[in-house]
């Protein structure tokens, strides 16, 4: 068990994700194709977490982020509800009972920790981000030079 958050060059541990029908998700298959921005949520009705989701939704549209996958703590119900406020993310929101802890978000405070966290292929965490008050479990602009775009374009630079 951790103790404190994943850290940027730490490794991925193996997690347990369930997509909203309750069927499991291969969390290395979804590696396999390059980088993953991974959001876990506070709650899936935390009102911050769902704005970020909005933004993020934005971002993809804009092909700004190459992968995301949305964790919300608690089982398929939890994250159907998430894929009902956010169907177009829908085929990327998963749950997981145990995901957050693996990871070193806990409660604090009476609050679920939230973060950002881009992984590479590997398995390897390039930008870590969390947060007890979820304004600062995500930040676009550093998501964005971890996956190496410009803002403005969606373009990747170097």
């Amino acid at each position: 068990m951790r103790t404190s958050p994943l850290a940027s060059g730490e490794s991925l541990p193996a997690l347990t994700l369930f997509r909203p029908d309750g069927t499991g998700l291969d969390v290395p298959g979804v590696l396999e194709h390059g980088p993953v921005v991974m959001y876990f949520m506070r709650t899936p009705t935390c009102p911050v977490c769902n704005a970020h989701l909005r933004q993020m939704k934005r971002s993809a549209e804009q092909s700004l982020m190459h992968r995301l996958l949305v964790i919300v703590p608690g089982g398929p119900v939890d994250a159907d509800l998430v894929s009902k406020r956010h169907p177009e993310l829908a085929d990327r929101i998963a749950s997981s009972e145990d995901a957050h802890a693996a990871v070193g978000l806990f409660v604090r405070a009476g609050l679920q920790q939230s973060g950002t966290f881009v992984v590479d292929s590997a398995g390897t965490v390039l930008v870590a981000r969390t947060s007890t008050i979820p304004l600062g479990a995500y930040d676009e602009g550093e998501v964005l030079d971890a996956l190496g775009l410009k803002p403005e374009t969606g373009v990747r630079i170097g």
